[in-house]
This record gives structure tokens, C-alpha cells and sequence, in this order.
């Protein structure tokens, strides 16, 4: 990428006159009738993978923790990590009001509904299959009612810091953290069986200090058979609570898949598209998505056999889904599947890019479980569960309302296919076990699929032995698919790389390149400086360096920041695009980058420029582009310099443009809109005067007309884009 520069600063009123004496000059001279090349119209996307409490809890609105009460007994992670009692509920308090007695605990003799077995598990394998299957309700027995005896959901807490939690990333939160709002309804769901109960059970939202804190509903006559209840609670105060279910008179019934979401009006499009929130979809609506990758990362791997991700125990309805131990180490309920994945997508304009595991599990936890190829049984168990799991997930996209998955598509919602077109096999993998189960489900694949675009895998640095190995092995079999690149780099790393996917640039040790006559694509599925947790001075080097990504779109077609979200307290990433917690969000100025760069032309535009005569400058970035259709100009721009940048643009042609900026700036490059990480609005300790401010925001300035020849000075430290409107 040439580095350059622009961009402008009249735009800051005072700059120009005042600082015009610091200010450096160069020259910038734009052709815009010779076009370079086409700007990928999928390079912008996201990756959301269910890490730092990303999904439940997080952009799923649904607000009860361990809601089917399946996290007990959870195989693998540390002991204490789920519920090891059938007495200790994860997530709930057990409720005693008023002298009342009784006994609460978890069973699985009363299952609410039959589990559907889609896959035929590795039966050599250490862990159980049944463990899967196994349901689990609580059984309530009342021996004195008092003013009633049940169980409170808690909601989805968080914790101070998670070097309190050690490795332990799940929360057992006992404090009551539903982020209820006052005059909001919230609508709940519940399944209650009796056993001859005679009584009522009672439901209500009440505060950390007991006080009833909703209207209370009262559901009288149970059946002796599953029903599901319904109803609506609507706070009474702004306050975290939790969701209080009891009993009111001795005898025993019992309580399954309990659901508490807010309002439609809370709601991404009143919850038509999905049960998301609000805000954080409007966050990445905000981004321009172009493509969206998930479920992850290593969590579409999963750390073991247990942990695996496989998609269709997490479609149909919500209460015959099974939950697991993620790979980061909490329970995913599946509550969002991947149907509603899919729905995310499609309502934010993104292609989906879902990642299936191929038997190999995660490398970073030493690939745990390879699934075995040795004998017919084996083959034919492998087909079964990833082969025929990849098809089936096409044709679940892709296919008529008459075919098997295409049917139930339909029945959850989506007669329409979602038009699928990418399919990603495999994350950071590498070695003789991952490309032998790669290679079968790629001729699978492409032999019932053809157009199926499969993305690879570089596997997981920027260089190195595994990098140029997974190479060898692509360019050999596999040149039509896109390569999923991944580095968390420092921020020298980003500012040095402008050059990396330029045409003739080497591609690892061999000497070879990124050669743009071959089919092969680069997918920069995952990168982010993971070392500065989001200060001002990272976004200065990622989106330097993403301006190179632009201008090198004809080889690298799509790109994602990763991680995406992170809930404050679970922070197992350090840097992440946007922070949040129960009530609201903080977006980084790593976000606003993206936000910034997301937009553009179709068409690279041929420029030169000149800094005091002759030298380029290497603390300016620059990636001029044309919407060929309107003729608007697009001028992103880095100064990575703590100093102003005067820059005199030349343009060929005679028009006037309607200009306009749009920038941030600051002196303060450690400066994080997130703030402290314990600074959160359900910490104990949290101010009155609470806020989600962010310090760095991009300013807009419009500048007025402009013709063949301006003059800007860009401010220190400046991230931003100019665009010039005929």
C-alpha cells in the first residue's frame, strides 16, 4: 500500500490558523478517471463467536441463566465450574419465606420432552453419550408453605474481575442481576407439572432487598401432565432483580425451561428477526456487515468430544435443543441456534459464513478428540455425523420446503432460503489428521455443491512452519477455496505490513506469492492488537493497516476483527471490538474504525503524492476509492503522528463535490471508551452518576464545496474518511 496523505482539518475551525506552523505539507494528486481495482464488495464483515459471555447472557435477550437447569454434572472443566449437587441450582437461590419448609432438587425421572438422537456418537470414545440426553427439572416438595417455598433466577451475573475466577468463566451468580426496567413488561414462560397439587404457584420479580418489584401472577390448578404457562411481569422500578417462582401449599410439583424476555419493544425489530437485543444489534447493524462468520473460531471446534458444536442438536423448538459446555467454559443453552444465526445474518444484510468442525477438535487444547478413520465403521460414522452434517446444513440453507431440512426451515419460520454461499471447514488447524477429514468433506461437498464457496484454513499465525505447511497442502488440492488468515499481532506488526498481499509480495518461506491468476483467496477471518485492551493507539495501527486490506481486495475478499463482543467481567479476550454488560454497551474506537471504513467506493483510484518535495510519509495512510455509479470519492486516511498533517489535493477534473469529514482524533492514544474493567452498572460498588460514555467518538464537519484544488490539515492522531459528493 503507498502511504500518503490528505485529509483535512478545516474541518476543526481553529487548526488551520493556529496550527499551521506545526503542520507538515504534502501533496496529493487523485486521477479519477484511472481506476485500479475492484474493491471486494465482501471485504467488511463480522465474526461473532460465542466467547466472553457473548451470546446467552449477552446479545440473546433471554435473561434466565441455566434455564433448563441442565448445567449439573457437566463433563470436563474444573469442579467447581457447574453444579456438582442435585440441592445447588446454577444461577437460582432456593426460596424459604417465612418459616416455609420443603426440599428442592434436580431430577431427571420427569423429562419435559423426547430428545430426537440426530447423530450416532463415537461409542469408543470416554465420555457417555446418554449424558447428552439426560434432562433435568426440579421437584419440588413442600412440607410447610409458609408464605411460600420455590426458586429465584438470578439472571446472568458478573463477576469483578475474572482473575477472581481463576479459570473458572461460568458464574453462579447468588445476587440478583435481571436488568429490569421501570414500565417495561417482560414476558415469561414456564412449564409446571403437578403431582395432585392442589395449591397455586406464584410468580414475581422482586429486588436484592426482597421488595416485590413487578406484578404478581398467580397460576392456580396445575396439571399432572407438562403445561406451559405464560404471562407478562412488568417492573416497577429501574433495578436489578431476580425472578422469584414458589409454591404455596404442601405437596410436590415440578418446574422446567423457564424464559424471561423484555417487551417486543426491547427487542432487534420487535424480535421478528430473532430474540436479540436491541442495542447490540443495532451496534453491529451501525458496521455495514457484508458477511457474518460464526459460531466461532475454536468454539465451532469445542475443546473435546463433549464440547463439540454440532448444529442440528441447536434447531426446532427452543425446549428440544441440548445445551453444552462451550469451548470458553460456560453452558450455551442453544437458545439462539444456528436458525437464529442465520436469522441474525440475513436481518443485518450479511452473508452467512457458518464454521463446522471436521472431527478435529480444538488445537490449543491439544486436539483432544480426532474422529477415529481406521476401520468401516469409523468412515461411516465420520460420513454420518461431519460429512453428512455439512450437507444437511446446505440443504437446511439452500433447499426446497420439500426436502428434509428444507421443511423444517420452513415449519421454524423461513420457507425463503437463506442462500447460502460460503461454508467454513475447520479453524487454526493443521496436520496430517485435520487435511485427511478436510480433503473427504471437501469432495463432499463440492461434488453435491459446487458452488459452494469452502473456506481453508492458513491455520492460526501470520507465518511460520504451520502456516507455509497448510499452504503447501491448499495450493496443491484446494486453490478454489478462500484461506481463513488469522493473527493477533502488536501494533509495529500492523504498521509494517502495508505491503503484505501486495501483487509480488512473498508468501512465506518458499518464495512464493499471493498470485492473483490463481483462484485462491485470502479470508482474514480473525486479527486485532490483543495487547493494548482497546487503547486509542491500537486503532491507529489496525486501521492503517486495514487500508491495505482495500487496496489489496482482489486478494484479500473478506475481513473481521475478532472478538466482537465481550461482556464486562468475562473478559477471556483482552481487546474486543464492542464492551457491554447487562444494560448497555461501550463501543471502542477499534469499533469506529470499522464503522468509519465500512462504507466506500467499488473502484480504487490511481494517486501520487509528495511530502516537502520528495519523501513519503511513513505516519500517513491513505485509500482513495470511486462509487463508479454516483461519482462520490472516498479518502480514508491514518495519521499515526502526534502532529498535524497539511495536505494540498488535486484533483482531475473540473466538477465541484460537496465535501464532507468524518473523524476521530485524540492526544491521548491510551484513552479506551470502555474504561475500568470492574466499571460496570451491576457492580456492587457502582457510582450514582453511572454512564456509558465512550471519551473517543468520530466527529462529522462538513466542509462546503470544493473543486480541483483544496487544502486540509488533518489533526494528530486522526483516524477518518473525506467524502466528496458531485
Amino acid at each position: 500500500m503507498k502511504k500518503l496523505l490528505f485529509v483535512t482539518a478545516v474541518l476543526l475551525g481553529t487548526i488551520l490558523t493556529q496550527g499551521a506552523a506545526q503542520t507538515e505539507t504534502r501533496q496529493l494528486s487523485i486521477d479519477t478517471k484511472s481506476l485500479g481495482i475492484e474493491i471486494s464488495p465482501t471485504l467488511s464483515g463480522i465474526f461473532f463467536e460465542d466467547i466472553n459471555q457473548s451470546l446467552d447472557g449477552g446479545i440473546c435477550a433471554q435473561m434466565i441463566q441455566n434455564n433448563s437447569f441442565q448445567a449439573y454434572n457437566v463433563p470436563d472443566g474444573p469442579a467447581n465450574e457447574f453444579s456438582q449437587s442435585d440441592t445447588i441450582f446454577f444461577g437460582w437461590t432456593v426460596v424459604s419465606k417465612d418459616g416455609a419448609v420443603g426440599k428442592a432438587r434436580a431430577v431427571s425421572d420427569h423429562p419435559l420432552v423426547t430428545l430426537e438422537r440426530k447423530y450416532d456418537y463415537d461409542p469408543n470414545d470416554k465420555y457417555d453419550d446418554e449424558l447428552r440426553y439426560v434432562q433435568y427439572c426440579v421437584r419440588f416438595d413442600i412440607q410447610k408453605a409458609g408464605a411460600g417455598y420455590g426458586i429465584a433466577a438470578n439472571g446472568y451475573g458478573i463477576t469483578p474481575s475474572s482473575r477472581d475466577r481463576g479459570a473458572i468463566y461460568s458464574n453462579n451468580t447468588q445476587r440478583p442481576s435481571l436488568a429490569v426496567e421501570a414500565g417495561v413488561g417482560y414476558d415469561l414462560g414456564l412449564y409446571l407439572q403437578g403431582e395432585k397439587y392442589k395449591g397455586k404457584v406464584s410468580v414475581w420479580l422482586e429486588d436484592i432487598d426482597g421488595q416485590v418489584n413487578s406484578n404478581v401472577i398467580k397460576l392456580p390448578k396445575l396439571k399432572d401432565a407438562w403445561k406451559k404457562y405464560t404471562g407478562c411481569l412488568k417492573a416497577l422500578r429501574t433495578k436489578d432483580s431476580r425472578l422469584v417462582i414458589t409454591g404455596d401449599k404442601a405437596g410436590t410439583f415440578f418446574l422446567d425451561f423457564v424464559t424471561l424476555l423484555p417487551e417486543a419493544s426491547k427487542l432487534w425489530k420487535d424480535g421478528k428477526d430473532g430474540p436479540f437485543r436491541k442495542d447490540l444489534m443495532e451496534a453491529l447493524a451501525a458496521l455495514h456487515p457484508k458477511f457474518m462468520r460464526f459460531p466461532g473460531g475454536c468454539a465451532s471446534e469445542g475443546p473435546n468430544y463433549f464440547g463439540q458444536v454440532f448444529w442440528k442438536n441447536s434447531v426446532g423448538k427452543p425446549e428440544e435443543r441440548i445445551g453444552f459446555r462451550n469451548h470458553w467454559g460456560y453452558w450455551t443453552s442453544q437458545y439462539v441456534g444456528f436458525y437464529e444465526y442465520f436469522l441474525m445474518a440475513e436481518s443485518l444484510g450479511a452473508s452467512p459464513l457458518p464454521v463446522l468442525n471436521n472431527g478435529v477438535t480444538c488445537q490449543f487444547v491439544g486436539h483432544s478428540y480426532i474422529a477415529p478413520l481406521e476401520t468401516e465403521a469409523d468412515r461411516k460414522r465420520f460420513h454420518d455425523i461431519f460429512v453428512k452434517d455439512a450437507l444437511d446444513l446446505i440443504e437446511f440453507c439452500n433447499g426446497p420446503v420439500t426436502s428434509k431440512w428444507g421443511k423444517l426451515r420452513a415449519e421454524m419460520g423461513h420457507p425463503a432460503p437463506f442462500n447460502l454461499k460460503y461454508l467454513g471447514v475447520g479453524n487454526e488447524n493443521q496436520g496430517k489428521e485435520f487435511w485427511e477429514r478436510f480433503d473427504i468433506m471437501y469432495k463432499a461437498i463440492k461434488a453435491q455443491y459446487p458452488d459452494i464457496i469452502i473456506v481453508s484454513t492458513a491455520g492460526a499465525r501470520d507465518a511460520g512452519r504451520e502456516f507455509d505447511n497448510n499452504y503447501a497442502e491448499i495450493d496443491a488440492h484446494y486453490p478454489d477455496t478462500y484461506v481463513d488468515e488469522h493473527y493477533y499481532k502488536n501494533d509495529e506488526w500492523f504498521f509494517s505490513q502495508g505491503n503484505r498481499y501486495a501483487p509480488g509480495a512473498k508468501r512465506g518461506k518458499d518464495g512464493l506469492t499471493y498470485d492473483r491468476s490463481r483462484p485462491t483467496r485470502v479470508f482474514v477471518g480473525e486479527f486485532a492488537n490483543n495487547n493494548t485492551n482497546n487503547a486509542y493507539r491500537s486503532t491507529l495501527a489496525e486501521a492503517a493497516y486495514w487500508l491495505s486490506l482495500e487496496r489489496n481486495s482482489d486478494m484479500v475478499v473478506m475481513a473481521a476483527y475478532a472478538p466482537l463482543f465481550c461482556k464486562k467481567g468475562y473478559n477471556k479476550w483482552n481487546s474486543n471490538l464492542i464492551w457491554f454488560d447487562n444494560r448497555g454497551l461501550w463501543r471502542t474506537t477499534n469499533y469506529y474504525y470499522q464503522q468509519l471504513f465500512s462504507l466506500g467506493g467499488n473502484r480504487a483510484l490511481k494517486y501520487q503524492d509528495v511530502k516537502n518535495g520528495t519523501e513519503i510519509d511513513e505516519k500517513v495512510y491513505t485509500s482513495p476509492t470511486i462509487d463508479t455509479k454516483t461519482g462520490t470519492v472516498y479518502l480514508k486516511f491514518v495519521n499515526a503522528e502526534a502532529k498535524d498533517k497539511q495536505v494540498s489535493i488535486s484533483l482531475d477534473t473540473t466538477d465541484a463535490y460537496t465535501a464532507e469529514v468524518e473523524y476521530m482524533t485524540a492526544h491521548d492514544t491510551n484513552v479506551k471508551n470502555q474504561g475500568d474493567q470492574n466499571y460496570y452498572s451491576s457492580h456492587p460498588d457502582v457510582p450514582v452518576d453511572f454512564n456509558y460514555a465512550e471519551a473517543i467518538t468520530p466527529q462529522t464537519k462538513s466542509i462546503g464545496t470544493v473543486k480541483s484544488s483544496f487544502t486540509f490539515t488533518i489533526p494528530e492522531n486522526a483516524v477518518g474518511v473525506l467524502r466528496l459528493k458531485k
